[in-house]
């Protein structure tokens, strides 16, 4: 039987945010980090870096600058890490190829997605004196734990 992706809801007293959880690597390595999926986008020396091209290309003046809305956690499978912050250029010789990933979390305005080999993310949340949800995140590793007031 094919996985699906599954969708859960984040529920605050504003806003719900949708958390996504991929069934393929695929998918979730390409909204991490592929130019025109989500988090990335590649910018030109042609026109001064100041509008974002739609590919890679062959000139190879371009830069890789993260989204100003996005975000997203690499976890290699020997135990390594790579972030992609918000108005940063990514360095593509250091980022991890799809293959070493063990685990991808990626976030933007649409809200939250991820895909992890071996079930270890966990989302932890501080809950407001109504019982809806305050705050939030998602962490990767056995290691994990809540903070303070989390559950």
């Amino acid at each position: 039987m094919k996985k699906q992706n599954e969708v859960r809801y984040i529920v605050t007293d504003v806003v719900s945010i949708p958390v996504f959880r991929l069934a393929r690597k695929t998918e979730a390595y390409r909204q991490a980090v592929k130019p025109g999926w989500g988090t990335v986008k590649w910018y030109s020396a042609a026109d001064g870096y100041k509008n974002p091209v739609s590919r890679d290309r062959i000139d190879k003046t371009q830069q890789l600058v993260c989204d100003e809305d996005s975000s997203a956690d690499l976890y290699t499978k020997n135990g390594g890490y790579f972030g992609i912050s918000p108005y940063e250029e990514v360095n593509t010789k250091e980022m991890p190829k799809q293959a070493a990933c063990a685990a991808i979390i990626h976030s933007d305005s649409c809200g939250l997605d991820f895909w992890t080999e071996d079930g270890q993310i966990r989302i932890f949340v501080t809950y407001n004196v109504n019982g809806l949800i305050d705050s939030y995140r998602l962490e990767y590793g056995e290691d994990a734990q809540p903070y303070d007031g989390e559950g």
